[in-house]
């Protein structure tokens, strides 16, 4: 909805309609790092209209669509699929983790925190530029935290709305792994949504037993599973 309502350049939607009334939809944005497409409902005439000229990521709502868009997909480039989790925290199943490291909100009017961001983001093995690394930094609410001078943990809310802030890129480099770092930013992140009296979701790959962990000590808890399809062109 926020990508529909604020960023109409990187939008397109195309919606399947039945007896006057929305039964399906493609919904594509154009990200900085890949395109983010949703297929829901009873979309399967809709298919043939998502994109191949770029890498992608398609979340399939109604498994029942998965053989279709990936054998569409298939025939355009390689893909490969993966169990994804939806979890949620509220006010009342949300744990705080306590913590002394300090967490600082990252701003893009910052240079050190956008040099410090760029750099975490390619160990992270995001392909953006310095452009786009003020661009996140500007539009979502990241979260990081600094050790012996260096940005080594992160997590953001990528938009705030009333009811809900979808929680991502939490990323702790590698070599300060172990020692609850992405608790402690992810909480925080978390905490601000809840403070604002909307829920936090996040995503996490169904096989990503650490991160599951992390969230699940936070009080998050899972409310749906979906395939998702990573589309190389």
């Amino acid at each position: 909805m926020y990508d529909a309502i604020y960023e109409l350049d990187r939008t397109e939607v195309f919606f399947e309609v039945l007896e006057g009334g929305i039964v399906g939809y493609l919904f594509i944005w154009r990200g900085p790092r890949a395109t983010c497409i949703h297929v829901w409902g009873g979309a399967e005439n809709l298919v043939e209209n998502t994109p191949y000229d770029d890498k992608a990521i398609v979340t399939v709502h109604n498994r029942e669509l998965l053989d279709t868009v990936a054998s569409f997909l298939k025939s355009k480039g390689g893909i490969s699929v993966k169990e994804y989790l939806d979890m949620v925290v509220d006010e009342k199943s949300f744990k705080p983790y306590p913590s002394m490291e300090t967490v600082v909100r990252l701003s893009a009017e910052d240079s050190r925190y956008v040099e410090e961001f760029l750099r975490l983001a390619g160990i992270a093995g995001w392909r953006i530029n310095r452009e786009v690394a003020k661009e996140f930094l500007a539009k979502r609410r990241y979260y990081g935290l600094f050790k012996d001078g260096r940005l080594v943990s992160i997590a953001c809310a990528f938009f705030c709305m009333q009811e809900v802030w979808p929680i991502g890129n939490v990323f702790t480099h590698p070599e300060y792994r172990g020692r609850g770092y992405a608790k402690i930013v992810t909480s925080a992140i978390t905490k601000d949504a809840i403070q604002s009296g909307a829920k936090a979701l996040l995503h996490v790959a169904e096989d990503n037993t650490p991160a599951i962990r992390v969230y699940k000590a936070l009080g998050y808890k899972t409310i749906a599973r979906k395939p998702w399809i990573f589309y190389n062109p």
